[in-house]
């Protein structure tokens, strides 16, 4: 990539105008001349604050020109003038590429030494292959902890919030252990779902296949909670116990292949996934209807049959204004 292209590339990023296939292209190249020294981006760091760092030390390395003294105009200065006018801009261009690796960094997997912290975005599934080659589905606004290598006798990871499926590789000598902030999971080999978001205030695990054994950190001496195939456990943040239920839904574990399942979730997120979904945009009138939730698998019908379910379901009006925004009563 030429001078020009990084150039063009950096300027569209300082905008905010680079599409995600430029952003990719910026980064690529960033790690092309990166020496793996990588500033450590705190997870409590946010986006605008890593911008504004690194767009000081631009305007620090672009103003080193501006407190240099003045050379005489001549020949030898004005080369000076030159190698440090393009030195300046490079830096710049590195800086800013930087940017695009810090942040897709800290919005993707955050390499820690000691294992892997993943935070995923609004809108976003995503699917993480783990060092045993067990596999786990992350949904949107997920933060999950796993180490780079498992060792000894435990696979442990830890879900910290967000919705997960497991599908775990049997090891009969490792046990494999989720864990939550009031839960741990405990398998040899079996696929499941954890969800824990902490403004629903429950902890919920339902088992697809295998058996799995519940406990509640701190209570060691409780025995624990078996769950077979059809099977979920609901912590109540009200008693604190763990209840045992068959599962509901005939299957839980779909959301992995759509963004259109939905099982207890509140119709904001709904019209949320349907907007990004058909490219529309849902304009809501009652303000309420927002907060309502709702357990739905929606195929990929046309956009009216969509909204004739859930206005059917949840009882309100609608309609298609134009091809680009649905109203709701």
């Amino acid at each position: 990539m030429d001078r020009n292209e990084l150039q063009r590339l950096a300027k569209k990023y300082l905008d905010g105008t680079a599409t995600t296939d430029e952003k990719a292209l910026l980064n690529k190249w960033y790690e092309t001349i990166h020496d793996g020294n990588t500033e450590p981006v705190a997870a409590e760091n946010s986006e605008a604050e890593i911008k504004q760092r690194i767009f000081e030390n631009i305007r620090a390395n672009m103003g080193a020109k501006d407190r240099q003294p003045k050379p005489k105009t001549n020949r030898s200065a004005l080369r000076r003038k030159l190698i440090l006018s393009l030195s300046s801009a490079a830096a710049a261009i590195v800086i800013l590429a930087g940017a695009v690796w810090l942040l897709n960094k800290k919005n993707n997997t955050d390499d820690s030494g000691a294992g892997h912290m993943v935070n995923v975005m609004a809108n976003k599934i995503m699917k993480i292959t783990l060092p045993d080659g067990s596999l786990v589905w992350l949904n949107a606004h997920s933060v999950f902890k796993y180490p780079s290598s498992f060792k000894g006798k435990l696979r442990e990871v830890q879900l910290v919030e967000g919705r997960a499926f497991f599908d775990v590789k049997h090891e009969a000598e490792h046990p494999f252990i989720v864990k939550t902030q009031n839960m741990n999971i405990t398998v040899l080999g079996t696929s499941f779902d954890v969800r824990t978001y902490q403004k629903e205030g429950t902890t919920k695990v339902s088992v697809i296949t295998g058996k799995v054994g519940i406990t509640r950190p701190g209570h060691e001496d409780e025995p624990a909670v078996m769950l077979l195939p059809k099977e979920q456990v609901v912590l109540s943040p009200v008693t604190s116990q763990l209840k045992k239920e068959p599962v509901k839904e005939s299957v839980v574990n779909l959301w992995c292949k759509s963004p259109l399942v939905f099982e207890q979730e509140n119709l904001d997120n709904v019209f949320k996934a349907i907007e990004k979904q058909y490219n529309t945009h849902i304009q809501v009138d009652n303000q309420d209807l927002l907060n309502e939730r709702i357990s739905i698998t929606l195929g990929n019908q046309r956009l009216d049959t969509i909204m004739e379910i859930l206005s059917f379901t949840k009882h309100f009006n609608y309609h298609i204004a134009n091809d680009s925004t649905v109203v709701i009563k």
